[in-house]
């Protein structure tokens, strides 16, 4: 969980262009911070969407009856990595789409189709959205690094402050990622997306055919 809360954030970013702070974050609060709010929720959404520790889980699915997979209302990415293979002998790719009537839905973009056969196991990563006060520290600062330099852009377009708010830019994203990266315990060994783990599980290299005839007496 963050230490940051939602209005020291807002008045970090109109610090760093040179403007006042302020009290509150009601909607009369003024212009300035309303933009700065809104491209700090915009940073929020952008830096969760790849997928951190603290917002993506694997979920299985297994239907009764041929229908749809309706996802959690809270849902900003989806994918399904289960091995399903279509009428044609082709993998079946899939991800999150909204409907018409805003559910969110595994949709099987080789067929085009929403629709999932039932008595079968699918298994669908998920990534969600957390609140501010949800994410840890290290990513938040690394949101507000960018949502910053980006509020200076817009409202100011001082090239010498942008060159500054870029190099800790820079610094707070690569902590951020290192810290995800070191709650996820990869290495070069386990880096692999949960597909491709789950393909290579078979371990083989302790397949003996693949070495009878490397064998001696």
């Amino acid at each position: 969980m963050g230490v940051i809360t939602k209005l020291e954030a807002v008045n970090h970013i109109l610090l760093m262009a040179g403007e006042s702070l302020v009290s509150d974050l009601d909607g009369d609060s003024g212009v300035d911070t309303e933009v700065a709010t809104f491209i700090l929720d915009r940073a929020i959404m952008d830096f969760q969407l790849r997928g951190l520790v603290s917002n993506t889980y694997v979920k299985k699915y297994e239907l009764t009856e041929d229908g749809v997979i309706d996802l959690p209302s809270d849902t900003m990415n989806a994918e399904l990595v289960s091995i399903h293979i279509n009428d044609d002998s082709r993998r079946i790719r899939a991800t999150s789409r909204r409907d018409g009537d805003g559910n969110i839905r595994l949709h099987n973009h080789t067929d085009n189709i929403n629709t999932w056969d039932k008595d079968k196991e699918y298994e669908v990563a998920i990534v969600y959205s957390l609140l501010w006060d949800e994410i840890e520290v290290t990513a938040q600062r690394a949101i507000l690094a960018a949502s910053a330099r980006q509020y200076q852009l817009v409202m100011q377009g001082d090239a010498d402050i942008d060159k500054y708010l870029g190099e800790i830019e820079a610094t707070y994203r690569v902590k951020g990622r290192s810290a995800d990266i070191d709650d996820k315990n990869y290495s070069v060994f386990s880096s692999l997306s949960p597909t491709a783990r789950a393909i290579h599980s078979r371990g083989v290299i302790n397949d003996p055919s693949r070495f009878r005839f490397w064998r001696t007496s």
